[in-house]
């Protein structure tokens, strides 16, 4: 009968744990169940790109709403003990507000998301703001409602760099061998071992400790991360390219937006509009201030020429036709042709699909 009662007690605690998740998110409602505060939550930390763009957010929502809606910031995505796939789950299921999550993420939810990291499908953060405002991002963002998310806007986490501590790679033939350390979708192992790499997914988390005993050559990541994580101090090279652009999506969960009033949710969209565009801003503005830091730390910067960027793209190419099926023909042609034509008005080379 004691041990009966002691399994009753332990089987309470995921329940309890479950209400306790959802009075953070929910704990100040009104008498209509309209919810009044909202956390929302990140992977980094206050001092980031992306922590400006929900601190604007937050700015923007209680000075139209006042006592109305109060924003409560999360960084290090602590609530769900810096795990960004259970914070999404987390959103999903209505136990957390809201969350940036970059389109590498969202591929978890669903799998087509994978076509924003597409290898040169953007020559330049004014060609990814264009498709990122055009009717076909907000059809990538309408389509997450579905998988209990809704998508408010982007920010941007920026173009991803590639970084080693073995020489200078500009040339195909330069990233031959080299260990690098890719993100956790099929899509990036896929391209770095078509240009001859050794490509392998492992958490960030772990990978200082296994470059400082030579079990990794490199990495890529946005210029914020290569600065804001000391890369520098164990990478001496840095290749300065867009291969692969990186959105980061304004996320809220559907199961919250659905108890607010349309007032209130328009407040919110606007806000976070305002905010994306805000975020966006700063990552422009600060890629030159990261540059300056990384070279003061001594890291040699190599601009492959157009030459090698065109082999590069050639051998691309094989990730195109893998992904069709994925991502579906339909939405990347559109992507492709949405790319083409900002980039021959801009003057940039087309993606290797198109």
């Amino acid at each position: 009968m004691e041990q009966n009662r002691r399994k009753s007690k332990w089987r309470r605690i995921p329940v309890l744990c479950s209400l306790f998740l959802l009075s953070l998110v929910f704990h100040h409602c009104g008498p209509a169940g309209h919810v009044s505060q909202i956390t929302f939550s990140h992977i980094l930390t206050d001092q980031s790109e992306w922590h400006a763009g929900a601190a604007k957010w937050k700015e923007l929502v209680e000075e139209k709403l006042g006592e109305q809606m109060k924003i409560r910031l999360v960084t290090t995505s602590s609530l769900s003990k810096n795990n960004q796939r259970t914070e999404l789950e987390m959103v999903q299921s209505g136990t957390l507000g809201g969350s940036w999550e970059s389109s590498i993420l969202l591929t978890m939810a669903d799998p087509k998301w994978t076509v924003w990291s597409l290898p040169w499908l953007f020559n330049s953060y004014e060609d990814a703001e264009q498709v990122c405002e055009s009717e076909l991002g907000e059809e990538m963002l309408q389509s997450l409602e579905e998988k209990g998310i809704v998508g408010l806007g982007y920010g941007f986490n920026g173009f991803r760099r590639l970084t080693n501590s073995k020489r200078p790679v500009a040339t195909v033939k330069d990233i031959q061998n080299l260990k690098i350390r890719v993100p956790s979708i099929q899509m990036y192992i896929s391209l770095f071992r078509a240009w001859g790499a050794d490509p392998s997914s492992m958490n960030f988390g772990d990978l200082i400790a296994v470059m400082r005993v030579g079990g990794m050559d490199g990495q890529e990541n946005p210029l914020h991360v290569i600065d804001s994580r000391g890369l520098y101090e164990l990478q001496k090279y840095l290749t300065l390219w867009e291969y692969s652009f990186d959105p980061i999506i304004f996320c809220l969960s559907r199961q919250v937006w659905d108890r607010l009033t349309p007032e209130v949710q328009e407040v919110l969209r606007d806000a976070a509009r305002e905010a994306c565009r805000h975020q966006r801003q700063i990552v422009v503005e600060n890629e030159k201030k990261h540059l300056e830091t990384l070279r003061a730390h001594g890291m040699e910067i190599t601009i492959p020429s157009q030459e090698s960027i065109a082999e590069f793209k050639k051998l691309a190419q094989s990730v195109y036709d893998e992904y069709e099926p994925v991502i579906g023909k339909e939405l990347l042609d559109k992507f492709i042709h949405r790319s083409a034509a900002i980039s021959s008005n801009s003057g940039g080379a087309p993606a290797p699909g198109s």
